[in-house]
């Protein structure tokens, strides 16, 4: 289910697994966050605390992830609590046995080990024990029970098959994290987080899951000579009454989002207010702030252009843009809640057209998913395709506009033709549950998701054409401001419904199998499919608009 974030996290229910039979713990539900962190840019050092608001379940163990942090204390209600961390490198096998096997065998075992990572992944760190306060006479026990890990279940949809719980804890982790090794890099005058799939969780204790969200509160610390750029509303900044050489930076998010798009970056920033729109904040560094000011120029006229094709305001309080220096950046842009993080080398002077163009692109493309893919999230892992496919139809939607139609007409086809090679050479299913499961998401990285990021356009495309843009635009509009109670399954339904496909051929570009329409109700505009799988499974021609499509 696609949802937008409500404004108030107190309305999501508090709800505890039911399968302690099985596996004798439960997922516990985040319902707000805060974090107070100081950071040490000479020593690259973080330290402080979180508070979580949590509803724990009846097993009253909370998993939670902290990848590689140093655990001083925790206190769940003003009490301190045993908790268990487990090793970061535990379980890791012995590479230097591989150089005496052949390579077919140690690629088979270097295989075995990123699967088992993987897995690894997807358990919790940090077990709290909340109903075993520490007496005065016994310190805190922090022994390893890989059992105990492994029986944590932190499957948000179990959470909600089970009865209601309303057994609210105050859960605050003291923790510090010196020369991070992953999640938050420090280089020179620079710090920075990046948003990729599970990283999160190595610079802030978190339940680092896709389908968890809640409201965060925000500050951190810095020298004064720095800028600490996050996420939300700026809400003040104060020098510190012990120290006025630190300065605390407080921001509040007050619409709730996934732990990895909570991101930071903290430089000697220079600030480049928009000139045409208050909400709008450009950041980068002293020896960049001519070509900033250059290369944002245009930026205000993508941003008014989305709010008024959406008929939707922007869904945070303001939005920040931040370039750091190439050398220090992984990726030529991070993506996270009211804030995105791009490298210096997409900003340009006004001697140079042809790149610029490419940059405005990535700016607009990293607006949209602002609405799609942070405020509207998907409700399981099968309905992130609608999402990126809405995400970049807008992105074309702002290329048509302000770079013409041969520009727009020119990526499609481009973008159309690798889709079709890798169809051909038997990609997976944009929605397919086995394939998701199978992936642990690293589908949504790298190469692989922009492929699956254009085919998913080319899809809404198709509907488009059947449809018109104008009633296309329109079925967009309201869907927009009542997901909180519309799936995207039924979403896609409603569009199958409008567009009257007899054929269904694009359906057969998102699902497995053919599908067979069962019953439409009109007024309702949904319409039940039965989908067959077939053991010879072949190729299917969209003969309407010329893509290929691998069921």
């Amino acid at each position: 289910m696609a949802k937008p974030k409500k404004q108030k996290n107190e309305e999501q229910k508090a709800v505890g697994a039911s399968n302690s039979s099985s596996t004798g713990t439960s997922y516990a539900l985040v319902l707000h966050q805060k974090l107070c962190l100081a950071i040490d840019m000479d020593n690259q050092r973080i330290y402080g605390h979180t508070e979580l608001k949590v509803a724990v379940p009846e097993s009253g163990i909370i998993g939670l992830y902290a990848n590689g942090m140093n655990i001083d204390n925790i206190i769940v209600n003003g009490l301190p609590v045993h908790f268990t961390l487990r090793p970061q490198h535990e379980g890791l096998k012995d590479e230097r046995k591989w150089s005496s096997i052949t390579c077919i065998d140690a690629a088979e075992a270097a295989g075995s080990v990123y699967f088992s990572s993987l897995e690894r992944e997807m358990v919790p760190d940090l077990l709290i024990f909340c109903f075993k306060p520490i007496s005065s006479e016994s310190g805190i026990q922090n022994l390893v029970d890989t059992e105990k890990f492994e029986k944590i279940d932190c499957n948000p949809d179990n959470a909600n098959n089970s009865a209601q719980q309303e057994n609210f804890k105050l859960v605050r982790v003291e923790y510090w994290l010196e020369k991070p090794k992953a999640g938050v890099h420090f280089m020179g005058s620079t710090l920075h987080t990046n948003n990729q799939i599970r990283r999160a969780r190595c610079w802030f204790p978190c339940v680092d899951c896709s389908l968890q969200r809640c409201c965060y509160d925000l500050e951190f610390t810095v020298d004064s000579k720095y800028v600490a750029v996050s996420n939300g509303t700026l809400l003040y900044q104060v020098i510190g009454k012990d120290d006025p050489r630190c300065k605390t930076y407080v921001y509040c998010v007050n619409i709730p989002v996934n732990a990895r798009f909570i991101t930071l970056a903290v430089a000697p920033f220079e600030v480049h207010p928009d000139r045409h729109n208050v909400t709008i904040s450009h950041m980068s560094m002293p020896s960049s702030l001519s070509k900033l000011q250059c290369t944002v120029s245009f930026f205000h006229n993508v941003f008014s252009y989305y709010e008024e094709y959406l008929e939707a305001p922007f869904p945070f309080g303001s939005y920040k843009q931040v370039f750091i220096d190439s050398e220090t950046a992984l990726s030529s842009s991070y993506v996270g809640a009211s804030m995105s993080t791009f490298s210096s080398h997409l900003l340009f002077d006004d001697r140079v057209i042809d790149q610029v163009i490419s940059t405005r692109i990535k700016l607009a493309h990293a607006l949209a998913q602002q609405w799609f893919g942070i405020f509207i999230t998907p409700e399981t892992a099968t309905d992130g395709w609608l999402l990126d496919g809405l995400a970049g139809f807008l992105t074309d939607i702002f290329i048509k506009r302000y770079l013409g139609n041969n520009e727009a007409r020119y990526r499609r086809y481009k973008a159309n033709e690798e889709v079709c090679k890798v169809d051909v050479e038997g990609a997976t299913a944009l929605c397919s549950s086995a394939a998701a499961a199978e992936l642990y998401e690293t589908h949504a990285i790298g190469v692989l998701r922009k492929l699956r990021s254009w085919k998913a356009v080319a899809v809404l495309q198709m509907l488009e054409k059947q449809m018109g843009p104008e009633p296309f635009r329109k079925l967009i509009r309201p869907r927009l401001t009542c997901l909180q109670n519309m799936e995207t399954y039924n979403w896609y339904m409603i569009f199958l419904t409008k567009c009257l496909l007899s054929d269904a051929a694009s359906w057969s570009a998102v699902i497995t199998g053919y599908p067979e329409i069962e019953d439409v109700d009109v007024f309702q505009c949904i319409a039940s499919l039965k989908c067959a799988e077939e053991d010879n499974t072949s190729f299917l021609k969209m003969h309407s608009f010329g893509l290929v499509g691998m069921p």
